[in-house]
């Protein structure tokens, strides 16, 4: 994998440190998973011309999110993506720039495993959604196009901010 960093090239993006103390089983199962695998997961905020934020509703965790995922091997950040907003919503993008850069970091008994977290600004090419939401077994249940966020948002503080700067 061969991904640039974005805070190599952009001095102005938002950044956060997110450390957790996790248990002996959830450090074990988090290690597993495919953002900790790859290092890497990247999400965008869409937005139309009517300044509505394109969100995928997340059953799992009973919350709509920003559509995003891992990163794949040999795929760069802007290319992941475009994939992943299209695998979640249906919806084809450009992405502007990344405008957050997360890092997130689990511990347990002294050992760590983190992935970085970016989030970028993108261009839907329209705002039809798909029907086919996410992959097999991914728990994405519905796709909208919102006014305004959400009650039931993940991570709201981070999304408020990069709609902000957007905003701007």
């Amino acid at each position: 994998m061969d991904i640039s960093d974005p805070r190599e090239r952009y001095d102005d993006l938002l950044e956060k440190r997110q450390v957790e103390e996790v248990g002996a089983e959830a450090f074990a199962e988090l290690r597993e998973t495919e953002a900790f695998s790859t290092g890497w997961v990247v999400s965008a905020v869409v937005l139309d011309d009517a300044e509505r934020v394109l969100l995928a509703y997340h059953s799992g965790d009973g919350s709509w999110l920003v559509p995003g995922g891992s990163v794949q091997p040999e795929e760069s950040l802007r290319e992941a993506v475009i994939r992943e907003v299209q695998e979640e919503t249906g919806v084809s993008v450009t992405p502007d720039r990344p405008h957050a850069v997360v890092e997130n970091i689990v511990q347990h008994n002294g050992d760590s495993q983190s992935f970085i977290f970016v989030l970028f600004s993108a261009q839907p090419e329209s705002t039809e959604t798909g029907n086919e939401l996410g992959e097999p077994g991914e728990p994405i249940e519905d796709t909208d196009w919102f006014d305004k966020l959400p009650d039931e948002i993940f991570e709201r503080e981070i999304a408020e901010q990069v709609l902000e700067r957007i905003y701007e």
